[in-house]
């Protein structure tokens, strides 16, 4: 999402005319496109929600969402140290994962708003925590990270295979320990292709992945309840909203 910067032109001068409610800021400085002509950032800031303890069930709570933004940023306050989950409309319908936090301060998770967007909200945080979540709605687009987007779904595609070696080998009895060994080591070289290719932030990440799997996750059926190490894998998949796939062969 891009930043504001100063400035202000007539067409936004204009549209803080025209809504009249909530504050609209613009982006400061306009952005060239490659056609030559050039666009405006406007950031419209939205009512703060606030609540203790969990929302309801799905679909949450009503968060009206402002007419013509295409992505949102939510800025969520909560302390206490726990995890929380936050999602705007529903995520499993539009392809999508509910973003996590700490509580231990303010955490801004960015969505993008399509016309399949609900507006709902819905947070999970422990017992008796107060949260507050402010929104501030943009008219930029929401971009994803190319290249967080590829090495999500080359990791998905490793940790697909691990997850099928151990449940093909430990739950359901579909091969042998030699079949099992192969495949791990197909995905340790997989892997390994990765840590070397990688230039995002998920290179160290991918590294300790590796070392367990050459290490205290050798064993069959380590990697079907493992989330440690691939939390803050999955939390820059997600935030990119280039979630992480898993492809499994059994059991469904």
């Amino acid at each position: 999402m891009k930043k504001a910067t100063s400035g202000i032109s007539a067409f936004a001068a204009l549209a803080i005319v025209l809504v009249g409610c909530t504050a609209i800021e613009p982006a400061p400085a306009a952005t060239p496109t490659p056609s030559g002509s050039t666009t405006v950032e406007l950031i419209m800031n939205g009512p703060a929600v606030t609540g203790t303890g969990p929302t309801a069930p799905y679909p949450g709570i009503d968060f009206p969402l402002q007419e013509g933004m295409r992505s949102v940023t939510i800025d969520i306050e909560c302390a206490g140290g726990g995890l929380f989950h936050a999602e705007l409309g529903d995520s499993m319908a539009l392809g999508q994962a509910p973003l996590r936090g700490t509580c231990d301060g303010t955490t801004s998770l960015v969505w993008p708003i399509t016309e399949a967007t609900g507006p709902t909200f819905t947070i999970w945080v422990p017992d008796g925590v107060e949260w507050t979540a402010t929104p501030h709605f943009s008219t930029a687009e929401f971009v994803r990270d190319e290249k967080i987007t590829a090495e999500c779904e080359a990791f998905g595609n490793v940790y697909s295979a691990l997850w099928n070696a151990d449940a093909g080998y430990t739950t359901y009895q579909a091969f042998d320990e030699t079949e099992w060994k192969t495949r791990v080591e197909a995905a340790a070289v997989e892997l390994e292709s990765l840590v070397k290719a990688s230039d995002t932030g998920m290179a160290d990440s991918f590294a300790e992945v590796l070392a367990a799997m050459q290490g205290e996750k050798s064993a069959p059926g380590a990697w079907l309840s493992e989330t440690n190490l691939l939390d803050p894998i999955t939390d820059t998949c997600n935030r990119n909203h280039s979630q992480m796939i898993l492809r499994a062969e059994f059991g469904g």
